[in-house]
C-alpha cells in the first residue's frame, strides 16, 4: 500500500513513444548494431530464447527491427523457421537483406504489420520472441493478449525491454546507454526508455492480458525480462517434416 502511493512521486509518467522512426533513426539504429555491447545484448537473448523447451517449430519476433534477434535462433537450429514482424517497412527491408546475405532466406521471412493486429491464426506459433520493442505501443496489453492468441497452449514466450527508472537516475540510464550504443542513439534511446514500463507496470499488463505461466525476472535494473517455457509440439510441420527427409 504504501509504495504505491509513493510510486507516482518517484517514477515519471511513461511519455507515449513516437508512432513514426525517421530515415535518420533507423541509420543510427543499424550502425549501433556493429558494436559489441549490442552484439552481447543479441546473442545473450538469443541463447536464453533456445533454451526454453522448443526444439523446432516456428518463431515470431514481435518488433523484429533488423532481424538480428530471429537470425541469431534460427542460426543455432537449422529446425527452426522465422517469421518477422515490424511496423517499418524500411526495417523490414534491411531484415530481408540479413537474412538473404546470411543465405537464411529458406527459413525466415520478414513482413510489416501491426502487433496489435496479427493476421496469423490463433496458437500457430512454437515461441515468440521480442527483444525491446514493447515500448513503442501504448495498449500494451494489447500486443499482450496478441501474443497470447497466436503463441501455442505450449509454446515459449521471451520479451525482454527497458525498465523505466526513477526520478533520479533517469538521465543515468540515458546516458550510459548512450555511451554503449553510440551518441546518434541518443535521441531514440530517450524517447525509448522514457516509454518504457516498469517492472510493476508490466505484471499488471501480463495479468489483464490473461497471459499464464509468466516469470517476471527485473533483477537487471536497465532490462525487465517476460518468460516462459514451452515443449516441442510433435505435431509441428517443422516436426513432420523430419519424417520424410
Amino acid at each position: 500500500m504504501g509504495s504505491s502511493l509513493w510510486q507516482p512521486l518517484i517514477y515519471p509518467s511513461r511519455l507515449p513513444h513516437p508512432p513514426e522512426i525517421s530515415s535518420e533513426d533507423i541509420a543510427a539504429y543499424i550502425d549501433s548494431r556493429a558494436r559489441e555491447y549490442a552484439g552481447t545484448l543479441e546473442d545473450e537473448f538469443a541463447t536464453r530464447a533456445s533454451s526454453l523447451g522448443i526444439e523446432s517449430g516456428i518463431l515470431l519476433d514481435v518488433g523484429t527491427r533488423t532481424g538480428l534477434i530471429a537470425l541469431k535462433i534460427i542460426w543455432r537450429n537449422e529446425n527452426l523457421v522465422a517469421m518477422g514482424l515490424d511496423t517499418s517497412g524500411a526495417f523490414v527491408e534491411r531484415a530481408r537483406e540479413t537474412a538473404t546475405a546470411w543465405e537464411l532466406n529458406d527459413r525466415a521471412v520478414f513482413q510489416v504489420g501491426d502487433p496489435r493486429q496479427m493476421r496469423f491464426k490463433s496458437g500457430y506459433f512454437d515461441l515468440i520472441v521480442s527483444d525491446c520493442s514493447l515500448h513503442r505501443f501504448d495498449n500494451v496489453v494489447a500486443v499482450l493478449q496478441e501474443i497470447g492468441r497466436v503463441l501455442k497452449p505450449k509454446g515459449a514466450l521471451l520479451i525482454r525491454d527497458y525498465s523505466r527508472p526513477n526520478r533520479l537516475k533517469m538521465i543515468g540510464k540515458i546516458q550510459r546507454h548512450s555511451e554503449r550504443l553510440g551518441d546518434a542513439m541518443r535521441p531514440q534511446l530517450e524517447q525509448s526508455i522514457q516509454a518504457s514500463y516498469t517492472p510493476d507496470e508490466i505484471r499488471h499488463a501480463v495479468a489483464e492480458a490473461g497471459l499464464g505461466g509468466i516469470s517476471v525476472d527485473a533483477i537487471n535494473p536497465d532490462y525487465w525480462i517476460l518468460e516462459r517455457r514451452g515443449e516441442t509440439d510433435p505435431s509441428s510441420w517443422v516436426s513432420v517434416r523430419d519424417q520424410y527427409r
